[in-house]
């Protein structure tokens, strides 16, 4: 006896294919295409299939718990929880997993014809996504040229010293590389905070280029402090031997002039003048006006 696919059927047959982490299936059962709210646009066939195999390797315990479906026609409502911890590989635009777990609720429409799967729009709250997993949300302006935007770090460790030395360096790299760039990134950046040369760092990630800026205590210190840094090393070697990244620029530049930090007065409002190397100074108010590092 033959059985007659059914919409409710054919929707349950894809959640299945998504809970046993098989991209290959979860991009038989759809013979159009796939969008959901980290997507720039539909996919399909291999894309698809590549699509489910990274989320699967990135929550290597990712599941979908379904609800009841609400059945219009061929048009099925697949309700569902989704759950999972990112401890396998790390996600687009992270440089490492986070640990994090996800639990969080969502929907698929689906359109069937015949016994198959059609299209599927996936909904669910990418912001809740995104911060369960310990990372941030953050709404930038669209590109306009000549502007560009991205995302940006800073490490400050409260280093009172005036910067001696800034060197500066940029790298253009493909999509797949900036993940493994910022995490070498890090990696070289944690080595260094315990480095007395080291003053404190910034890193912008802005389309395909990822540059820095280091602050450290002199020029001399700074060659002898990224010398001695075997996580820098590892990169350079990955630079230049393996040809990661298409093009770069690297150099230490020594400041012409350093002027004395402000701030404004917890008191009165007023900007006072932090000597060098001090952490705090006393406004005229009587009020005490602190920082916390040089950079």
């Amino acid at each position: 006896m033959t059985t007659i696919a059914t919409p409710e059927t054919v929707a349950a047959a894809y959640f299945a294919a998504w809970n046993a982490h098989d991209g290959a299936a979860v991009a038989a059962a759809v013979t159009g295409t796939y969008v959901d709210p980290t997507l720039p646009a539909p996919i399909s066939g291999d894309d698809l299939a590549a699509y489910a195999d990274g989320l699967c390797a990135a929550f290597p315990d990712l599941a979908f718990v379904s609800e009841p479906p609400l059945v219009d026609g061929s048009t099925v409502v697949g309700r569902w929880r989704m759950t999972g911890t990112n401890d396998g590989a790390p996600l687009p635009g992270a440089p490492a997993p986070t640990g994090g777990r996800i639990d969080l609720p969502g929907l698929d429409i689906l359109t069937t014809r015949d016994g198959r799967v059609v299209d599927v729009v996936g909904y669910f709250d990418q912001k809740a996504f995104v911060e369960q997993l310990g990372l941030r949300a953050l709404v930038v302006p669209a590109d306009e040229w000549p502007v560009s935007f991205g995302v940006a770090s800073r490490v400050d460790i409260g280093h009172l010293t005036p910067p001696g030395a800034i060197s500066f360096t940029w790298i253009d790299v493909g999509p797949d590389e900036m993940g493994e760039l910022q995490q070498r990134s890090q990696e070289i950046i944690t080595a260094l905070a315990s480095d007395p040369a080291f003053i404190g760092f910034r890193g912008a990630a802005i389309e395909g280029r990822f540059a820095t800026t280091t602050f450290w205590t002199s020029p001399e210190a700074a060659v002898a402090a990224l010398g001695r840094n075997r996580p820098h090393d590892d990169a350079m070697s990955r630079l230049w031997q393996d040809g990661l990244g298409g093009r770069g620029f690297t150099s230490i530049w020594q400041p012409y002039k350093v002027n004395q930090q402000f701030a404004g007065c917890p008191g009165c409002g007023t900007y006072v003048p932090i000597p060098a190397g001090e952490p705090a100074a006393t406004c005229a108010c009587g009020a005490d006006v602190d920082v916390s590092s040089y950079v």
